[in-house]
């Protein structure tokens, strides 16, 4: 029985084996034939040539000649030429506002006005005391040039009676009643001077008093210093200003400058008038020009700077006072010399190369460069105008290895400007 159990094992074994075989080679021959049809549908690529693995594909540039200028950078904020607090003069409710930031006003054009109505009133009154001050002067004078008249005559006819007298012509009473006339006449004459003189004092009261009242009328208009733009406003309709209060924030923007600061060494090239590049912090393609105007002639002891002010020749648009800016302060120029990408230049172990394209090889060759900047540099030795440069590729390079050009391009004679 355990015989017959033994080879019904057996043969179940090799069924289940036979039944593997044959569908491994049926999948087989299911695989052979779609592997054909695909290759059928897409034949395999060519096979590569032999060396062509060693091929570095590169994109060539020629070297040009051009100008290229040394530039001395900082960066700074911009500032105007000068900001002021324009300030209340005189204390007033604030009856009008007639401009608001971001205006432009030109000198002496009224900001705002206060009310001036008691000041008027003052004015007015002052104005009428005085009008009946100089009536009672007129007044005044007009008795004493007649006082003066009768002092005049009544001392002729003294005279005269006196040396009637010494004829025995007059009596000494007649001659007394003069001397006495005169004597009143005098008298009058002081008082009416007198009367003159206090009359004079308050005229020129009333005067300096009405100088006065019309200087503060007039500074109730608060008025621009300087043409230039509302930087702020701080004062409001209806508010009560007091004396000296802050009312505008004001800003003359021509021109505008850059103060930046340079090492002692550095600030030994610069001179007065020398060119400027000015270009915007948040957006560089934006640039100006200046030049330098003042050169600070002390050292900062406490950070061993020399400040450059360095004036901008265009304002508005972008150049805003507060802007951050990058500014270039040229010191030299170049003509005619070697330009190259600044990207073509290979850096290894403190030494400067590029490669070269000759023929279908590329030669590494050393270089010793000279000013750079905007992506150019200059070449001072190892290359020539027209020699063509790898600026792609080349970390795939070694001395003498075969390269293909994917790209050449030729660079425009321009002049840049180049940062120490």
């Amino acid at each position: 029985m355990s015989i017959l159990k033994r080879m019904s094992v057996r043969m179940r074994v090799y069924g289940f084996l036979v039944l593997i075989t044959m569908l491994a080679t049926g999948g087989y021959f299911l695989n052979r034939r779609f592997n054909s049809s695909q290759a059928n549908a897409n034949p395999s690529p060519e096979k590569a040539k032999p060396g062509d693995e060693n091929i570095v594909p590169v994109e060539l540039m020629t070297a040009t000649q051009g100008q290229i200028s040394s530039f001395l950078t900082a960066t700074a904020n911009l500032r105007a030429l000068r900001e002021v607090d324009v300030a209340s003069q005189t204390e007033g409710i604030v009856q009008r506002v007639l401009v608001e930031e971001g205006h432009y006003v030109k000198e002496g054009q009224v900001l705002c006005q206060l009310d001036d109505t008691q000041l008027r009133i003052r004015l007015q009154s002052a104005q009428q005391r005085l009008a009946q001050a100089k009536l009672q002067w007129e007044k005044s004078r007009i008795r004493q040039d007649k006082a003066a008249v009768q002092i005049k005559n009544t001392q002729d006819e003294l005279a005269r009676y006196q040396k009637l007298y010494e004829q025995k012509l007059v009596s000494e009473r007649e001659v007394a009643q003069l001397k006495y006339r005169l004597d009143e006449l005098q008298h009058d004459e002081r008082v009416s001077s007198s009367e003159e003189r206090e009359l004079t004092h308050r005229v020129e009261e009333l005067e300096a008093e009405i100088e006065q009242v019309t200087l503060e009328i007039s500074r109730t208009q608060v008025k621009a210093p300087f043409s230039g733009y509302v930087i702020q406003r701080m004062v409001e309709l209806g508010r009560t200003m007091r004396n000296l209060e802050p009312l505008f924030k004001l800003g003359d923007f021509s021109p505008l400058y850059a103060d930046v600061h340079l090492s002692e060494g550095e600030a030994r090239q610069v001179r007065p008038g020398q060119p400027a590049t000015i270009n915007l912090g948040i957006d560089e393609s934006v640039q100006t020009s200046g030049r330098v105007a003042r050169i600070s002639p002390v050292v900062d002891q406490s950070t061993g700077t020399v400040k450059i002010t360095v004036e901008l020749s265009r304002t508005g648009g972008a150049f805003k006072p507060g802007a951050f800016v990058r500014v270039g302060i040229q010191t030299d120029t170049r003509a005619n010399t070697v330009l190259i990408p600044k990207r073509a230049v290979v850096e290894e172990d403190g030494e400067k190369f590029v490669y070269v394209a000759s023929g279908d090889t590329a030669k590494r060759t050393k270089v010793t460069l000279g000013y750079e900047t905007d992506g150019k540099v200059e070449v001072r030795q190892g290359l020539s105008v027209g020699q063509q440069v790898v600026v792609a590729g080349q970390g795939a390079l070694k001395e003498g290895s075969k390269i293909k050009v994917v790209q050449t391009r030729n660079q425009s004679d321009v002049n840049v400007r180049a940062a120490l």
